[in-house]
């Protein structure tokens, strides 16, 4: 089972250390540019201080400045290996800037969503076209929120006269990623795995289902 990931919060006494990227427990060190400010109750004052937390799994450091996550640069949950390669090297592009440009990673999101209705059999200029058609083929309703979370939030980013940058952290990115990854999963890996379940069935049981679904036609 995969390691559940947990972002960098200097309020987590554990979190995926961006290092290892294991599930690790931290150790804090914060120094207060103003010696009047303290920590009170395990919540840090964030005003002029630099929060340390050391990673008790590999010994890296991971830093925060004046609240503001700085190093090292974080890197998102890994893409579903089913996820089809053109979708996949748009996730992987995203994943490489969303630090610097949020926006920019959420659009390049957006447009994996259209690569991957293209992939699921769609191929209509109008997003909305392709995901209302594939709810017309059987797509289940969690997927098709996960669709539209994608494409609604995504193309935010893309047009920043429609909301006034609403849409502007690396949480938002992070996010969407993970939808995808929920797409892929659900619309590729778990079709797939039933696929290869099936296949392994003897031949007299898949001649008996044959059968069957003829005499039913």
């Amino acid at each position: 089972m995969a390691q559940k990931h947990s972002i960098p919060d200097f309020n987590k006494g554990s979190f995926t250390c961006p290092h290892c990227q294991t599930l690790a427990q931290m150790e804090y060190i914060t120094v207060f540019l103003n010696p009047k400010l303290i920590s009170t109750h395990g919540i840090y004052n964030t005003n002029n201080s630099v929060i340390i937390a050391k990673c008790l799994n590999c010994g890296q450091y991971i830093i925060w400045d004046d609240g503001k996550y700085i190093y090292p640069e974080v890197l998102p949950e890994e893409a579903n290996s089913d996820m089809p390669d053109s979708v996949k090297q748009l996730y992987n592009e995203a994943g490489s800037i969303y630090n610097k440009s949020p926006r920019a990673a959420c659009a390049l999101l957006r447009l994996a969503i259209d690569k991957f209705c293209r992939e699921l059999g769609e191929d209509d200029r109008d997003i909305n076209k392709n995901i209302g058609s594939l709810v017309q083929k059987g797509l289940p309703q969690k997927v098709q929120q996960a669709l539209d979370l994608v494409r609604v939030i995504g193309n935010k980013a893309v047009h920043p006269g429609v909301i006034a940058f609403d849409v502007d952290d690396e949480n938002t990115a992070l996010r969407l990623m993970k939808l995808l990854n929920i797409i892929t999963q659900n619309m590729v890996s778990e079709p797939k795995q039933i696929n290869d379940m099936f296949n392994k069935l003897p031949s007299s049981a898949k001649d008996s289902i044959e059968k069957r679904d003829k005499n039913n036609v």
